[in-house]
């Protein structure tokens, strides 16, 4: 008998050699890495306000609608994430400072800690010009947008893991 774990480890492989073989078969422009997003998901299962925003914005990317609302659900995601493991309830660009200093205290690089904050720092900036106080979504950014955001959830989840 194959054990759950084994067979999902068995799909992630199919998964990731057929996009890298047919990857450029794919006709959707819009399309999300898949694995980045289930991964990001099972990680963010322990952060239930958190998933929940972050599955809304998956939901409307997936429908393609809403584009301005599913960056701010990911960004409302990413916020909520990040206040439950710093414990605290600052706003996004207020986490700066708390955000190096953790990533430093768990064993990461000052650089690593240097380039979180100014992921966040132009993330917030990025929302803030197309995104809260605007209806400005450039379209074909959305996906790298998404994308960021999602490794940079599943790497903050797995250092407070540690």
């Amino acid at each position: 008998m194959v054990s759950y774990k084994a067979l999902n480890t068995k799909v992630k492989d199919i998964k990731l050699k057929l996009v890298t073989r047919y990857g450029h078969l794919n006709t959707e422009l819009d399309s999300v890495n898949e694995i980045l997003i289930d991964e990001t998901k099972h990680w963010l299962n322990d952060y239930p306000d958190s998933l929940k925003q972050y599955q809304s914005a998956l939901d409307k990317f997936k429908g393609n609608i809403f584009e301005r609302n599913l960056l701010d659900d990911l960004r409302l995601s990413l916020e909520l994430l990040m206040k439950g493991i710093l414990e605290n309830e600052k706003s996004l660009e207020n986490q700066l400072s708390d955000l190096g200093k953790f990533i430093q205290d768990r064993g990461g690089s000052k650089e690593l800690g240097n380039m979180f904050q100014k992921l966040i720092e132009y993330f917030s900036k990025y929302q803030n010009s197309y995104v809260k106080h605007n209806d400005n979504v450039i379209e074909e950014e959305i996906e790298f947008v998404f994308e960021i955001t999602s490794s940079f959830m599943k790497h903050f989840i797995r250092i407070n893991k540690l």
